[in-house]
Order: structure tokens, then C-alpha cells, then sequence
């Protein structure tokens, strides 16, 4: 029997619980360690999401460009029982991705955001200047 709290484990894409602050956890192409990822918008036409990867901490690299750590939201781990301490949602790169590219065996549900914590996640990915208006009406703003 599948593991109910993996993606491929679901019937069909209608089926999927991903929707806007869902919070996953798996393995991550050229890294070590899984990563946390939130689910920060879905296309509806064109069954893409727009994510951002949680990290433990800011990285020099962010540190020292104003811009990208502007777009860094902080998530408190005592409000989040899958994190075991305060982290950082990366909103300065969202990642735009096939929806099926995350229905693996090992991406894994974790939990969802508050809502004002998606809301920060959202308008950061915005702020960021790394979507086309398309994208952001698409993701963010369709009604």
C-alpha cells in the first residue's frame, strides 16, 4: 500500500492536496540533504507551481545583496512543528516547475503556513522582481 503522504500516492491531478502554503520535504538535485519546499502559488492552466525552498540560515551570498535579503522571510520553528528551529523562506529565487516534477515517492508533506506567513511569501516572491507580470497574474493575482 503507498504511503498516503506522497504526492505519486494520489489518484490524479485533481485529486492533489498542493495548494498555496503546503510545506513539503525531499531530496533536492545537487544537494546533500533533503530541503523543505512551499508551495507558494499553482497555475491553474498550466499546471505549474511557484515555490521557494526553505534554509536554515542566510547564506553569505544573500547576506551581501540587499535585494535578495529583502525577500528572505523568517519562519519561526515554534510555530511550525515540522521545523526544529527558526529558518528562512528563500522568496529572492521561486522556482517554477512542472507540476509533476514534484510527485515523487520521496517528497513528502509536512504541513501548511499560516496564512500571514504565506501572505509574506507571496508578496516577497513579487517584490523580488524575478516574475514576469504573466507569471504573477497567473500564481498570485487571477481572481
Amino acid at each position: 500500500m503507498a504511503n498516503k503522504n506522497t504526492l505519486s500516492a494520489l489518484s490524479g491531478l485533481r485529486d492533489l492536496s498542493i495548494a498555496p502554503g503546503a510545506v513539503f520535504i525531499g531530496p533536492w538535485a545537487d544537494i546533500d540533504h533533503e530541503k523543505f519546499l512551499i508551495i507558494a502559488g499553482v497555475a491553474d492552466d498550466r499546471i505549474l507551481v511557484c515555490s521557494v525552498l526553505i534554509n536554515s540560515e542566510i547564506n553569505l551570498y544573500i547576506q551581501r545583496r540587499p535585494r535578495m535579503l529583502a525577500c528572505q522571510v523568517l519562519l519561526k520553528g515554534e510555530d511550525y512543528s515540522f521545523l526544529s528551529h527558526d529558518s528562512y523562506a528563500n522568496c529572492a529565487q521561486p522556482i517554477k516547475a512542472k507540476l509533476e516534477s514534484f510527485m515523487v515517492d520521496d517528497m513528502r508533506y509536512c504541513g501548511l503556513l499560516s496564512e500571514i506567513d504565506l501572505k509574506w511569501v507571496q508578496e516577497s516572491i513579487i517584490a523580488s522582481g524575478t516574475l514576469t507580470v504573466d507569471e504573477m497574474n497567473v500564481f498570485f493575482l487571477k481572481k
